[in-house]
């Protein structure tokens, strides 16, 4: 029994780092929602499941914030005087029994790939797949393109990966240059990494300088999911 277990929790512990982007936009809307709806008068209670996972907090407005937690069986109480505090640690006891474990979960998935499978020499060269010997650096084992979104200067591709997910892989080409790495994101959802392979190509197909690849990234996801 974890009786001081909400005690641990802090804004980054677990780091923030470990969410997914998606996670990271979640988090933010959300966050400043119930700011906005305790400045309003008009927050009542806020509630977030993992059925899966038997995992669930809750936050419900008095004289203070109040949160439940509830994860392996185990329930914990604590109040806090700002909707902010009470969102931060339920927050983090969401990275706690729900991210980090996927994230490392993840991490052995692929270390068991890259162990396992077998890549050939067209793969390789295709997929720009090297081995360790040589002074090289091993990179994502990735099976077979699954979309491609292909414009002037810029390639979009979606490969189905070896743990079931998908990466999406986008690079920009400029004549007489380097070829630019723009992204090689982990997705869940094919279709949704497809959106947003088509989309790469339909924003930024040019020979111009496209910015801050986050930046890039966060402008083709609003697009996409608005």
């Amino acid at each position: 029994m974890r009786e001081n277990f909400l005690d641990e929790l802090t804004p980054n512990f677990p780091p923030r780092q470990i969410y997914s982007y998606d996670e990271n936009v979640r988090y933010t809307c959300d966050r400043k929602a119930l700011m906005d709806e305790v400045l309003a008068g008009t927050f009542e209670e806020y509630v977030r499941e993992v059925e899966e996972a038997k995992f669930s907090y809750k936050i419900t407005a008095d004289e203070n914030f109040c949160l439940e937690v509830s994860a392996e069986g185990e329930n914990w109480t604590k109040t806090f005087d700002y909707i902010a505090e009470a969102f931060d640690i339920a927050e983090a006891s969401y990275r706690f029994f729900i991210v980090m474990p996927r994230t490392l979960d993840e991490g052995e998935v692929l270390l068991k790939a890259e162990r396992d499978l077998e890549v050939d020499l067209a793969s390789r060269d295709k997929h720009d797949h090297c081995d360790a010997q040589g002074g090289k650096e091993k990179v994502e084992i990735i099976m077979p393109p699954h979309f491609t979104a292909n414009g002037v200067t810029i390639k979009a591709t979606v490969y189905s990966c070896t743990d079931g997910s998908y990466i999406l892989s986008v690079a920009h080409f400029m004549p007489g240059r380097a070829k630019r790495r723009l992204l090689d994101q982990f997705h869940s959802d094919p279709d949704f990494a497809a959106l947003l392979a088509a989309e790469y190509v339909r924003q930024c197909d040019t020979t111009e300088f496209l910015g801050i690849e986050e930046e890039i990234y966060q402008r083709v996801y609003n697009r996409v999911t608005h």
